[in-house]
């Protein structure tokens, strides 16, 4: 489990890409994103339909240009990239939706419900789905497409599946997921690659890494590896509405200035920037939109390090960060000042603990390392990438550091080394970066914050903590998980186990011609939403 969070780090460093968007803007937390039961729902979703079709070109090609290698794996089950959803939206519909504002809603399964006490979650598929080389989509299917998952020796979602024994086909349209323990995030996995279906058929191709077979609504019709992937619409999917445009053209470009210059120069139609691109992107008249994530700008701390086992050096840390200022003069004012690594808004924020929790007061600081037995401050290391727009950030926290009398000795070093020195060789005592990606809270805090998280490297052990990331998947709908969630989110931030900065925003550029475009809760872009204005 450990590899595969290093890896999902790794990815998101190498890929040299603007923060990941983890969206936040659900204003209702008692919606289909985290009911037990989900209703049945007609073809189509509110996302998709924004603009109405008479406006919009069906004929069209959408170019996109996404900051990640896919490599040559398109398969759900295997791929290690975990931002390599973008490649497979297309192909591969899922079990549950993942909407770009956060819901879960209806697209395999019309419906799904716990029963027997939360350790069953039952779904009923939809009828008549075709995968794109003609195979039914049964619960059969679904179960093969689980065995698969969980016990292939390449599988990258064993760590999902883990609760889940079994799954047994009821009927041709009723699958049973049974469970060893409580899973109240078990929805929303489905909503990621752990409900991804392949076609029954397929599972057994050598080539179906490259040649991916799903059934969503647009089917593969080349790949240059680490270039270009294309897509057309697949004639036989279940939902028209879905298909906006007649092709997709994914290019895979790593560096951030390069996919400005080709938004600018008409190769392609949209890409998503940072936010020191954002003046350029204005000066070119491009059309740019923010959405609040969830990805958090941190300073991850080693508290087996240094002196960061004290909670009161751990907090003048964080008093001493001007994050207001960060935000304003390093992120063009698109990263909101926090103390949580979950956004105001979103179900898992504690709305009691604000933004300005920790306020800047070097004075109080001061006290605090008094308090503690280091008056004259102290030395840390902290690593992070080689990447203007990261370093510089580290750069503003080191200089505000030096106010209080804490020297911060910055290394800034190459992505492939910067996990393995915090949390496997665990030789420096902080790392700055980013958070993101997860689709639920209780993927972050099993990251961040129980003793064998990867990214705890100090094995820090909170009881509450523990015992609160338990009762969170207990529930099997979001009002019965958010409580504790808000409570451990509470407990992580009077503690400083890590010292959040600012919320960012994920931030998208287009030419003015695209719609639709908007980044989901874990930062991808499902571009079945996407569609160009006539």
């Amino acid at each position: 489990m450990k590899i595969l969070r290093t890896w999902w780090l790794l990815s998101l460093l190498a890929a040299g890409l603007s923060l990941l968007a983890f969206t936040a803007c659900g204003d209702d937390d008692d919606d289909a994103s985290g009911d037990a039961t989900a209703a049945p729902t007609t073809a189509g979703t509110t996302a998709a339909t924004a603009t109405p079709a008479s406006q919009t070109d069906p004929t069209a090609t959408l170019k996109f240009a996404w900051g990640t290698n896919a490599g040559s794996n398109y398969d759900p089950h295997t791929a290690p990239n975990p931002f390599v959803n973008v490649f497979l939206y297309p192909v591969y519909d899922r079990l549950i939706n993942f909407t770009p504002d956060g819901k879960l809603e209806p697209q395999l399964a019309e419906s799904w419900a716990f029963k027997d006490s939360g350790k069953v979650l039952e779904l009923k598929l939809r009828s008549g789905v075709t995968f794109q080389d003609g195979a039914k989509l049964t619960a059969e299917a679904v179960k093969l497409n689980f065995e698969r998952a969980k016990t292939d020796a390449k599988s990258t979602l064993k760590a999902d599946l883990a609760l889940v024994v079994s799954v047994e086909a009821v009927d041709d349209l009723t699958v049973r997921y049974n469970l060893s323990g409580p899973a109240g995030s078990l929805p929303a996995l489905l909503a990621d690659r752990a409900g991804m279906m392949i076609s029954p058929t397929a599972l057994k191709n050598t080539d179906l890494d490259l040649k991916p077979v799903g059934a969503g609504p647009y089917k593969v019709v080349s790949h240059e590896p680490g270039k270009v992937i294309a897509y057309e619409k697949f004639e036989g999917y279940w939902d028209k509405s879905a298909q906006r445009v007649a092709r997709i053209e994914i290019s895979m470009v790593l560096d951030p200035a390069t996919r400005l210059r080709a938004l600018r120069s008409g190769e392609i139609q949209a890409t998503s920037l940072n936010a020191d691109q954002v003046k350029d992107a204005q000066d070119a008249k491009l059309t740019i939109t923010s959405d609040p994530v969830a990805g958090s700008f941190i300073l991850y701390l080693n508290t087996s390090r240094s002196e960061f086992d004290d909670v009161k050096v751990r907090k003048a840390i964080a008093m001493a960060i001007d994050r207001k200022g960060i935000a304003e003069a390093l992120q063009a004012g698109r990263c909101e000042p926090t103390a949580q690594v979950f956004p105001a808004g979103y179900w898992a924020n504690d709305p009691n603990t604000k933004g300005d929790y920790y306020k800047l007061n070097v004075t109080e600081a001061k006290k605090l390392l008094a308090e503690a037995g280091v008056p004259n401050g102290f030395t840390f290391t902290t690593v992070v990438i080689n990447v203007a727009f990261y370093s510089a950030q580290a750069e503003a926290i080191q200089a505000q550091l030096a106010q209080i009398g804490v020297k911060m000795e910055l290394q800034v070093i190459e992505p492939a080394q910067l996990l393995a020195k915090f949390a496997i060789e665990k030789s420096v005592d902080s790392y700055f970066s980013t958070t993101g990606g997860f689709i639920d809270p209780a993927k972050a805090v099993a990251q961040l914050y129980l003793p064998n998280s990867t990214l705890n490297p100090g094995g820090y052990n909170n009881a509450k903590i523990v015992e609160l990331a338990a009762k969170g998947l207990e529930g099997t709908d979001q009002s019965q998980r958010a409580a504790s969630y808000q409570q451990l989110s509470k407990i992580t931030a009077e503690e400083a186990l890590h010292i959040p900065v600012c919320n960012a925003n994920s931030i998208t550029a287009t030419n003015g011609k695209v719609v639709g475009l908007k980044p989901n809760l874990a930062g991808s872009y499902d571009l079945r939403y996407a569609a160009i204005s006539k």
